[in-house]
């Protein structure tokens, strides 16, 4: 199937997931799929679905990726720019350049190492999350403390 979307010029965003069982549409999973995608030629973005595979773990999935066989230039491009393309949003984001968006984060390390955290958050050239604020850390370490961020909707479907 590989080679029929790389034919057709048809990106794949791939959720990758590092313990599958309990979604029907990981029964076959495989770690180097996104590898033998960029074989083909396939541009491979990689998303969450969270709250089920946390968007935490964004970084994550692209580095089991590298893992899996694909090129860290891939990896991170399935970060950035590939799924802006596959949207038709690159002309505002995707990479840093003047007149996009400026929606960005500041890593303390290498982007795909298990021991790099989030120290930044820019949207739209806007400091939103900065790891040294102590209301902040709370939601790099999560649990009960950040409940109540996002306002609840009320009335109709959440």
């Amino acid at each position: 199937m590989a080679d029929e979307l790389a034919k057709r010029h048809i990106g794949v965003s791939f959720t990758m997931i590092d313990s599958p069982g309990g979604k029907p549409e990981t029964i076959n999973f495989s770690i180097s799929c996104p590898a033998r995608l960029e074989k083909a030629g396939v541009k491979v973005a990689f998303n969450t679905d969270d709250p089920i595979t946390n968007s935490r773990l964004l970084l994550r999935s692209a580095a089991l990726g590298v893992r899996g066989g694909m090129s860290e230039d891939a990896a991170m491009k399935g970060l950035t720019i590939y799924p802006a393309e596959m949207l038709d949003l690159q002309s505002r984001v995707g990479s840093l350049e003047v007149g996009k968006d400026a929606d960005f984060i500041v890593l303390s390390g290498a982007p795909l190492s298990v021991y790099t955290h989030v120290i930044e958050t820019w949207i739209e050239g806007e400091k939103v999350f900065d790891r040294n604020n102590p209301a902040d850390l709370r939601y790099a370490t999560g649990g009960f403390d950040v409940v109540g961020r996002y306002p609840q909707q009320t009335g109709g479907a959440q």
